[in-house]
């Protein structure tokens, strides 16, 4: 068996996998669709609480990790409108197909792109550069695409001479057919840029397969049946002239077809993880050497002694005791002896200081040999406590009953943990949320649920993070029985959106605080008021017992600036605002803080205008006139071009009060002088003789 020399994972699907876990441990996410085109992996995230949805309708207001083909631009946008936040891990690849799509677009040339039309990767470069693209999957399509009209069945016009055309691939393409479709056009006349847009991982895989395909009697191709490089592998190790089977998981092996090859080729898709390829190699072997333990042909019933026989554990009750062994008397009605280092795990006293007669306990009774010429029996208590142990353990991962352990060190990725046995917590299982120093679990004992149970390998997988949870869950069904609307309780920000904050208010019950209910102003984000970790009252405006949601109200504690608004801005006010939003319908103006009033795009100005851009801007002072108060609505309607007018009103009075007064001004008044003085002067000098 040879595996190819460059199989599975590639970086695109490492890195958005990386991005799904780093996010699984901080909070509860979603993807749109599959995050990538293998079930293994997506049932994987599934259990670290990265969601699969169909609709961002079911997102719920948690963050959307984009996939790593992309989405459509339009989901994106609706998913923003939404107040959703979005984690794009789009694979870098097909950021820069969306891109070359894009540009090639505006720069008035026809996009040629070979593909699945109906693949997510595809749907979305569309999206993202509009019209002007054309999907083909083929150099046999060309000829559809250059004899089309405009009928509705048809990709496009017809292609001509001298047309300018960028030929792009689907990151997971061929080589050779992209080459193929780029010269079908130019034979047609067309003027064609091609460029390379075939993820430089997909072309290493194909090249791989190819060359070991050329070496083997039989191809095993591993990956999810939805995955488009995984299917391309497969067409590249057929080209050949190689038998190829494709299988998404070991139950889909064939063993007749993998006994029959002399010499088995392996090759796996980009989005296959490593385990899913150990697996599959695994079984093989042991199909090869006739094991049929974990492979089945289908109708065939394995033989009874392929499945190696499980230890007989039986109950015993001590009859004797002495310094280095006991003597049972067992429920099959046989005496068997366990000696010392049969009884305790470690030998640091007699077993007398460990047993007394009449104890019970289980033992396995070692019936292939006898430790001397006569017929004792030997039984071993620690073997049959490990297999007990062991099955204790399978039983609580099928019941989720709650065992515990003493956290004993740490290591990469997580803890080691004393549970009889040595078991493991992920760090992403260790608390609710990510814990950065996992250090100062070093000798607690916790409370903990079993994930996962291979005996085999000895692998014990727990999860502190799922009892937390369930008691936690438990906790918000008491306290949802106690929370009531208009109740004001105390809370800590534990987390900043783009919509709002998530404010635990006890008891594991996480409330939302969406962002226009934060501050009677209007903010862009909830940092501009609040902080992560700030402890603060907040109302409970809505409950949704059965969804456990709530929602929260942070500014219904502050003084409401609408309040008496009427009396501060009645109807008919001149006063100045602050532009702070255009909408298409027209802008908002601040008055003071937290009271907002809209100046209608009809209000904005004294001639017609199709943008409220045409004549402010957001930060402008402007002079605005109060046409309309609802203040239990929060509503105040404002007129620019009426404020406009009343200007120009009080200017004319004005200009035409000035204009009456210089119409009886005297000769003094202009001058500055009073004349009246002037005749009181000289009738004084005529007294004098002057």
């Amino acid at each position: 068996m040879i595996v190819a020399e460059h199989a599975g994972f590639c970086a695109g699907v490492r890195r958005a996998v990386a991005i799904a876990e780093r996010t699984s441990e901080v909070t509860e996410a979603v993807t749109l669709g599959a995050l990538v085109h293998n079930p293994d992996v997506i049932a994987s995230l599934e259990r670290r609480g990265v969601h699969r949805v169909s609709s961002l309708d079911e997102a719920e207001g948690r963050p959307v990790i984009v996939p790593s083909h992309g989405l459509p631009q339009s989901v994106v946008n609706r998913a923003a409108e939404m107040g959703l936040e979005i984690i794009d891990a789009t694979c870098p690849h097909v950021v820069r197909l969306q891109r070359e799509a894009a540009r090639a677009v505006q720069a008035g040339r026809t996009v040629v792109l070979v593909g699945d039309k109906a693949h997510p990767e595809i749907v979305a470069v569309t999206s993202h550069s509009g019209p002007g693209v054309m999907v083909v999957s083929g150099a046999a399509d060309v000829a559809i695409v250059a004899n089309a009209s405009d009928s509705a069945d048809r990709v496009t016009a017809g292609i001509t001479p001298g047309q300018k055309i960028t030929v792009l691939a689907q990151t997971t393409q061929v080589e050779h057919v992209v080459d193929a479709v780029a010269e079908a056009l130019r034979a047609r006349g067309a003027d064609v840029e091609q460029v390379n847009t075939i993820c430089p991982a997909t072309a290493e895989r194909q090249r791989a397969a190819r060359a070991l395909a050329s070496k083997v009697d039989l191809m095993v191709v591993v990956g999810g049946r939805a995955s488009a490089n995984t299917m391309r592998l497969a067409e590249v190790c057929r080209e050949i002239g190689v038998p190829v089977l494709s299988v998404e998981s070991v139950a889909e092996l064939d063993a007749s077809t993998v006994r029959r090859a002399r010499l088995i080729g392996v090759t796996a898709g980009a989005s296959t993880p490593s385990w899913v390829m150990e697996e599959v190699m695994d079984a093989m072997s042991e199909i090869i050497e006739g094991n049929q333990e974990n492979v089945q042909e289908v109708g065939v019933t394995p033989p009874a002694h392929a499945t190696p026989q499980e230890p007989e554990i039986v109950k015993a009750r001590v009859e004797e005791v002495y310094d280095d062994r006991v003597i049972v008397h067992l429920e099959t009605d046989e005496t068997a002896t366990v000696y010392l280092k049969e009884l305790v795990a470690e030998v640091a006293a007699p077993a007398t200081a460990v047993a007394a007669v009449g104890d019970e306990f289980f033992v396995v009774p070692d019936r292939r040999r006898k430790p001397s010429d006569t017929d004792e029996l030997v039984a071993s208590k620690r073997q049959a406590d490990y297999l007990l142990l062991w099955q204790k353990l399978a039983d609580a991962k099928e019941s989720g009953e709650v065992v515990e352990g003493t956290v004993t060190g740490v290591v990469k990725g997580g803890l080691v943990v004393d549970i009889g046995v040595r078991g493991f917590i992920p760090a992403s299982q260790v608390g609710r949320r990510f814990v950065e120093d996992l250090g100062q679990f070093v000798g607690q004992t916790l409370r903990l649920k079993v994930k996962e149970v291979e005996r085999a390998r000895a692998n014990v997988v727990l999860s502190h993070r799922a009892v937390l949870e369930e008691e936690e869950k438990q906790a918000r069904v008491e306290a949802f029985k106690t929370l009531a609307v208009d109740q004001v309780v105390n809370g800590k920000v534990t987390r900043l959106a783009t919509f709002g904050a998530f404010v635990d208010i006890g008891n594991g019950v996480e409330g939302l605080l969406h962002i226009s209910d934060i501050s009677w102003e209007r903010i862009k984000h909830p940092s501009k008021v609040l902080t992560e970790g700030q402890e603060i009252q907040v109302k409970i405006l809505n409950i949704d017992a059965e969804r456990e949601r709530i929602s929260l109200g942070y500014k219904q504690l502050q003084d409401d600036p609408w309040k008496s608004v009427a009396q501060r801005f009645p109807e008919g006010t001149v006063t100045k605002g602050t532009v702070t939003k255009l909408m298409e319908f027209g802008a908002f103006v601040s008055l003071a803080d937290g009271v907002e009033g809209l100046v209608h795009i009809s209000q904005l100005a004294d001639r017609r205008i199709t943008r409220p851009e045409e004549v402010v801007s957001v930060g402008d002072q402007i002079t605005v006139k109060v046409i309309g108060v609802k203040e239990k609505e929060h509503r105040i309607s404002l007129s620019a071009r009426q404020a406009a007018e009343e200007g120009e009103r009080s200017d004319y009075k004005k200009y035409m009060k000035d204009q009456r007064s210089e119409e009886t001004m005297t000769i003094g008044d202009r001058i500055g002088f009073d004349l009246r003085k002037l005749g009181q002067y000289t009738a004084d000098d005529g007294e004098k003789g002057e």
